[in-house]
């Protein structure tokens, strides 16, 4: 075997064991990434049944870039998270900020899902409940009155479910 050849095979036994050394450090958080996964490609799929039912039925890479930005980002959030668990406040048995990041991913994602199934199906008792629920906390911590977005917003899911 040549030097060339040398370096080149420990050169990859060292991109290998590098590699081995992140999966086996990131490990723990994989079921909180999978789960973010999980409701990130859910929103996607309402998203996409929603622009279905309003009339823009393309794909657009655009899109589908922003949502691998997002998984990525989410990615980033709850490995950060684990190395913090780990290194930091070490609390690496309960994994508290992993579960925190997690939750808050995962809770965007569920309110993002929510508005998408207030699109989709607006007369549901579901999305009448969360208006009125929405529409009292504006009032009570906003002191404002969202009385007339919410009838012009009903005006218009009426007006497009009659087109139909």
């Amino acid at each position: 075997m040549t030097l060339i050849q040398r370096i080149f095979h420990q050169g990859w036994q060292s991109v290998c064991n590098i590699a081995a050394s992140l999966c086996a450090l990131f490990a723990p958080a994989i079921p909180a990434v999978l789960t973010a996964f999980t409701f990130i490609v859910m929103d996607m799929h309402y998203g996409y049944k929603v622009s279905k039912k309003f009339g823009k039925v393309q794909f657009e890479s655009n899109k589908f870039w922003k949502t691998v930005n997002k998984f990525t980002e989410a990615t980033v959030i709850i490995c950060g998270a684990l190395l913090l668990d780990k290194y930091i406040f070490m609390t690496y048995e309960e994994l508290t900020a992993v579960r925190i990041a997690a939750g808050a991913v995962c809770g965007a994602e569920i309110i993002s899902l929510l508005e998408s199934l207030r699109a989709l199906h607006p007369d549901a008792l579901i999305s009448k409940l969360l208006a009125k629920i929405i529409k009292s906390k504006a009032e009570k911590y906003l002191d404002i009155d969202i009385s007339e977005e919410i009838k012009e917003l009903n005006d218009t899911s009426d007006n497009n479910s009659n087109k139909k």
